[in-house]
């Protein structure tokens, strides 16, 4: 392997210490703050006026990074944002031993309320960081089904925007496909068929195999459990087959 030049060296640190620099003044600005005081104070105005989805290209520079993802944050509380800027800081390698322990302390000290308050994207980042993180394989183990199950979904959300040509307005589901999936299993593919709306129990199982890790960890499977609920009330696939099904014994879904 070839050495690297001097000047190739001194690149790498510039580039890795602007994708830190000020990382302890800003984590010093949130800590002189108590929880209570982060939770009172609602974010009004950010820097960045783009949309929360921008493709606005991240910026190296951590400041202006942060001041663009604050925008998402509007109405919003500062704990919130905060739990934001320690995963950033994870993301970008500052101090993980310090950041990632003060990040699990304040989920297990604000748990109920991040999970109220953040949004399904910043959960799964949550996930995602005691995944890379954590030194607790049963926890990660059980958050990488968040992650997964969240990432399917997106897969077979945009391939459906993919195939659709009205991608704005509900379209309806076809009458002559939903009787047919109410009265069999039609083939899908490598010996899968489709979910057989009306009283298939695959996903009332799934949901009581997870269950069953509440005994292994409380906090991963809660979050785990309630990502899994959030997907049943948004707009999603989930909801679909959920207002078609009518069996009440298989129903996979808490009211």
């Amino acid at each position: 392997m070839t050495a690297l030049s001097k000047w190739q060296s001194k690149l790498i640190l510039l580039f890795k210490s602007e994708r830190t620099f000020n990382a302890q003044a800003i984590v010093s600005e949130f800590t002189k703050k108590t929880i209570a005081e982060m939770k009172e104070t609602i974010i009004t105005e950010a820097v960045c006026n783009t949309d929360a989805l921008s493709d606005k290209p991240r910026t190296k520079d951590l400041i202006a990074h942060l001041d663009n993802l604050k925008h998402q944050f509007i109405g919003q509380s500062e704990l919130c944002f905060y739990h934001a800027t320690l995963v950033v800081l994870l993301r970008r390698n500052y101090k993980t031993t310090d950041i990632f322990a003060e990040f699990q302390a304040l989920w297990e000290s604000e748990f109920d309320y991040l999970l109220k308050h953040l949004s399904l994207r910043w959960i799964v980042s949550a996930c995602d960081t005691f995944i890379d993180y954590s030194d607790n394989n049963n926890r990660a183990t059980i958050l990488l089904n968040v992650v997964t199950l969240v990432n399917t979904l997106k897969v077979y959300e945009t391939k459906q925007f993919l195939q659709l040509n009205d991608t704005i307005e509900q379209t309806p589901l076809l009458t002559d496909k939903v009787n047919a999936l109410y009265h069999t299993h039609l083939p899908l593919y490598d010996g899968l068929a489709y979910f057989r709306i009306g009283t298939d129990d695959s996903l009332k199982n799934m949901r009581s195999r997870y269950e069953k890790f509440y005994a292994v960890d409380k906090m991963a499977t809660t979050m785990l459990l309630f990502v899994f609920d959030k997907l049943q009330s948004n707009n999603s696939a989930f909801a679909t087959l959920r207002a078609l099904h009518t069996d009440e014994k298989s129903q996979w879904w808490l009211d």
